[in-house]
């Protein structure tokens, strides 16, 4: 067995989601087949299905998943976790990020933000961002963290909240239109295509009324928090800073983190590629000395990141999370490494308008 053993997705994992399957799945999505074997599904591209995703998403929902902590906690000689950030109850005692302020870091990239969505009868996150497109509208995350391989479908109720920090929702909820993958990831399941870009529809704010609460609308994303510009085919051995929300557990039951607000990590990539065989992963671009843990997929890896402008080029997203040393901790991630392949599943999604 090689050393660099990869133990799981840092979202919702192959693995993860047969822990959360229930006795009845739902029905397969219809997929769209677009040039260049980009296929998309619809998350919440009619208005009847965005109102009812917004709605529930409520401010008591939300407000309970503030402090949430993952459920799951691996057994010291796991060589293998599910790796689902998972939505537990909110009795869980939650382990108080000692690195970080408990308000929002200014210094913090604001288009990173929190993906929220429902799998089963359970409730999950990963980490995403915005990319650049004329329309103003798009995320990129990791692929499990739209579609699930075990159950053949995309999740429900997504959405993506941008600035999140401790419960805060102040720069929009976005609903999420339409899931952008390559066919590889949904039919092979194909982790050097374990990407997603998905459209989302204006965002809104929840506004205390008498009556309740009321959706305030707050325009488009990138408009209201800017976007990482996309970059592919640049190569390895580069200078990058990650950013996500980690809170999942180590391997060896540690948790140093609690996923309320947006962390990061820097280093450069490895000279050569990873593979992972378990995941038909063949090019992947490790970064080590990076301890991620389960919540942090989907967040971006960007490229001559500017902290005084707080923007860059996106050049891959977290996926996978290593072992590499074999000491109980997880201590580097990996993407897929953002080809021209990617440029295209781009390029469609950045072509579509949601309003």
């Amino acid at each position: 067995m090689s050393r660099r053993t990869p133990l799981t997705a840092l979202g919702v994992s192959v693995a993860a989601v047969l822990v959360a399957s229930g006795p009845a799945l739902a029905q397969a999505p219809t997929q769209t087949l677009l040039p260049n074997d980009v296929v998309t599904y619809s998350l919440g591209s009619s208005a009847t299905e965005m109102q009812r995703i917004a709605a529930y998403w409520t401010p008591e929902r939300l407000r309970q998943a503030s402090t949430y902590v993952p459920s799951s906690k691996p057994s010291r000689g796991a060589k293998a976790t599910p790796s689902v950030a998972e939505v537990a109850p909110a009795s869980a005692k939650a382990v108080p990020d000692k690195k970080k302020a408990a308000k929002k870091d200014p210094n913090q990239p604001p288009m990173v933000g929190k993906v929220f969505f429902k799998l089963g009868t359970k409730e999950y996150w990963c980490s995403g961002s915005v990319v650049h497109s004329k329309n103003r509208n798009l995320v990129a995350t990791a692929g499990h963290c739209g579609y699930s391989l075990a159950q053949n479908r995309t999740v429900e109720n997504w959405i993506f909240i941008p600035s999140y920090a401790n419960g805060s929702t102040d720069a929009g909820i976005y609903v999420g239109h339409t899931l952008f993958l390559h066919l590889d990831y949904p039919g092979k399941g194909d982790f050097d295509r374990d990407y997603a870009f998905v459209t989302v529809n204006r965002g809104f704010t929840w506004k205390t009324t008498s009556g309740g609460y009321q959706r305030t609308d707050v325009g488009r994303l990138e408009d209201k928090v800017g976007a990482f510009r996309f970059t592919a085919t640049k190569g390895t051995s580069l200078a990058v800073n990650a950013f996500g929300y980690p809170a999942g557990a180590h391997p060896d039951g540690s948790r140093p983190y609690n996923g309320q607000t947006v962390r990061p990590c820097s280093g450069v990539t490895d000279r050569k590629y990873v593979t992972a065989p378990t995941y038909l992963l063949s090019h992947g671009v490790l970064l080590r000395s990076c301890g991620f843990t389960a919540g942090a997929s989907g967040g971006p890896w960007v490229l001559n990141y500017n902290q005084a402008r707080q923007t860059g080029f996106i050049n891959g997203v977290t996926s996978l999370t290593w072992n590499v040393n074999g000491d109980g901790k997880l201590d580097a991630i990996s993407t897929p490494y953002f080809n021209a392949v990617t440029q295209r599943v781009y390029a469609e999604a950045a072509k579509q308008a949601t309003g």
